[in-house]
């Protein structure tokens, strides 16, 4: 019998809260399908999603379950809703003990009978099972690691059972700022789970020193695996260094979309011969948006994308790069990743990022990019690459093994 994963991953329920009852769950980088292809596909037996409901065609992917009801985070109450802005209004006096536990049964309260009772019967009727978290929200952490004593029992003696509890910075910054509020909360989990075989993961490869660091325990770094499933790698590309093509990523406010017509106007400035643009950016956020999008598309050697796009569409768009460039807000992504960073290394191109966000760290000590500490060096690093574009190649190759090592640890090990 091969290996079975269970990656656990409810989805958005926004839609279903509104009694939606199709198939509700986009495919797009920086949605959670792509991740769970690109997981699925790297296992090497079974595959196994549950959640609360998934489109068609997920590659990787062999079976899905849904539990018998939403499988969502209760709504906190205000006076949890007070206490996590008081922690944050205090944010980093309160990092440490006393601010971890304050907001501790933010993480502790949620449990789903459901979701506890399909893993059993999927444990029991498997002899080699990994419980694969990809995104740990607090009902499915939580709904595990309260039932591991029951999901070992169903696992037998001959039985083998992992934990993998990977984690994004961003579900976790509401709840306190500094990493060590979400870092003893690990330690919290792993104190109650045992000797199961557990290991943390986070997709920031600085942010797991910092996790580690503050928990004392070993928090692996998990990048999303480099092979592109249900995406578009091997787009025809054109000749880079006669046609150089810069891809802005500005889809949302936090993005850089409210700073995109004036990185774009920078950038045409450097009168690059043949030189071409393509922006992704959105309207979320912004009254003037329809007024900026018509200034923006009457620029010349433009192409302006919508957002929302399915991986396929959104490879092809910057597959033939020479650089991508990602103006995001430094206090938004100070521990975050970005999806679009695996999709740009997958086509090998060198990527343009802010300095003092989680991924920008990770480009500039890898030497895979460049970074930025304001936008007016955007310019002259694009040149910067388009010079030198060799510079970059070997970089981007060590840091592909580098990456695909990561991933074979976090689940084999």
């Amino acid at each position: 019998m091969k290996p079975l994963l269970i990656a656990i991953e409810p989805g958005p329920t926004h839609v279903l809260r509104r009694g939606f009852d199709g198939p509700t769950l986009q495919h797009g980088v920086g949605h959670w399908t792509e991740a769970v292809e690109r997981f699925g596909a790297a296992w090497p037996g079974e595959t196994l999603l549950v959640g609360n409901a998934a489109p068609g065609n997920l590659i990787g992917i062999d079976r899905f379950r849904s539990t018998d009801g939403v499988l969502e985070d209760e709504e906190r109450p205000l006076w949890l809703k007070a206490r996590s802005r008081f922690v944050r209004l205090l944010d980093p006096l309160l990092a440490g003990p006393i601010g971890s536990g304050l907001v501790q049964d933010e993480w502790d309260g949620t449990v789903n009978p459901s979701l506890a009772s399909l893993l059993v019967e999927e444990v029991r009727s498997h002899n080699d099972v990994t419980i694969f978290i990809p995104t740990a929200i607090p009902v499915t952490a939580e709904t595990v690691i309260r039932n591991i004593a029951t999901l070992q029992d169903a696992s037998g003696l001959s039985g083998r059972l992992r934990l993998r509890i990977r984690f994004s910075s961003q579900g976790h910054e509401r709840r306190g700022l500094d990493p060590r509020y979400f870092a003893l909360q690990l330690k919290r989990w792993s104190e109650r789970t045992g000797a199961i075989d557990l290991q943390f993961g986070t997709e920031v490869e600085s942010m797991a020193q910092r996790y580690s660091e503050a928990s004392g325990l070993d928090v692996a770094w998990v990048p999303w695996p480099s092979e592109v499933t249900n995406c578009a790698p091997n787009v025809p590309g054109r000749d880079r260094a006669a046609a150089p093509h810069v891809y802005i990523y500005a889809s949302r406010p936090e993005q850089g979309s409210g700073q995109s017509e004036a990185i774009v106007r920078s950038i045409q400035r450097l009168h690059i011969d043949g030189l071409r643009v393509t922006i992704q950016i959105g309207t979320k956020g912004r009254s003037d948006a329809a007024q900026m999008i018509q200034r923006i598309e009457a620029m010349e050697n433009l192409t302006l994308s919508k957002s929302g796009l399915h991986p396929a569409e959104l490879h092809a768009q910057f597959a033939d790069a020479a650089v991508i460039v990602l103006p995001y807000d430094v206090r938004r992504y100070k521990g975050r990743g970005s999806a679009l960073m695996w999709g740009a290394l997958d086509h090998g191109i060198p990527l343009i990022a802010p300095a003092g966000t989680g991924f920008g760290d990770d480009i500039a000590r890898h030497g895979i990019g460049v970074t930025f500490t304001h936008q007016r060096e955007i310019p002259e690093l694009v040149q910067q690459i388009l010079n030198e574009p060799h510079r970059f190649t070997d970089a981007i190759t060590r840091y592909q093994t580098h990456r695909a090592a990561a991933v074979h640890r976090f689940f084999s090990e």
